[in-house]
């Protein structure tokens, strides 16, 4: 087996393992729940581009002496097949969610919703590799330059400290918020209560 061969074969086994790490899953895990740290996503990725780098060697070892009519269709099927990958990719890119904030126990992403809402703050708990998703909470994720959270499992209470911008137009201009929301489904209290939220926290 020549070294071009074993070359070619090694990349092609690990794109098939990403692939693997990608598809079964978002076949097999419950609707919402996801890979940790966005496994899932980062292996399309990866998996998308061996298999881009696979099909150009590939192209390029069956290539060899045919008659050049031939060569150009093969060259036109992979040039074709590469932008079909870029597309794949730049769209794997807008798949990427941004974290906000996490611990061993919860993590918060920021992730694209729909054109009705676009971008979603989502409360998961980890589970080993798994994040089981909770639900949608917050702000518009786009006017908060960051956040942090505490978790009060025992009087069902999350906190967030968030600095808030004014506006997608003042990104230099930015106001401090403390608000907290019922840790079982994300129930948002008003300010108001804030200060007996306190007092139920002070001293845990």
């Amino acid at each position: 087996m020549t070294k071009g061969k074993i070359i070619r074969r090694t990349i092609g086994i690990v794109a098939l393992v990403c692939w693997f790490i990608f598809i079964v899953p978002n076949l097999i895990l419950p609707f919402g729940d996801r890979l940790a740290w966005q496994l899932d996503n980062w292996a399309l990725i990866v998996a998308i581009v061996l298999t881009a780098v696979y099909v150009v060697m590939s192209t390029i070892h069956i290539a060899k002496g045919r008659h050049w009519t031939i060569k150009i269709l093969e060259w036109l099927g992979c040039v074709i097949f590469l932008l079909i990958c870029c597309v794949v990719l730049f769209l794997a890119g807008i798949r990427a969610d941004r974290k906000i904030w996490g611990n061993n126990e919860y993590v918060v992403w920021d992730e694209f919703g729909d054109f009705a809402e676009p971008n979603l703050f989502v409360l998961y708990k980890r589970d080993c590799l798994i994040d089981r998703r909770l639900y949608n909470f917050g702000h518009c994720s786009w006017l908060v330059k960051n956040a942090d959270y505490t978790m009060y499992e025992d009087v069902d209470l999350m906190k967030e400290e968030a600095d808030i911008y004014v506006s997608p137009s003042e990104r230099d201009s930015v106001y401090h918020t403390t608000v907290f929301y019922r840790l079982s489904d994300g129930e948002l209290y008003d300010e108001a209560q804030n200060d007996s939220l306190f007092d139920l926290i002070r001293g845990k």
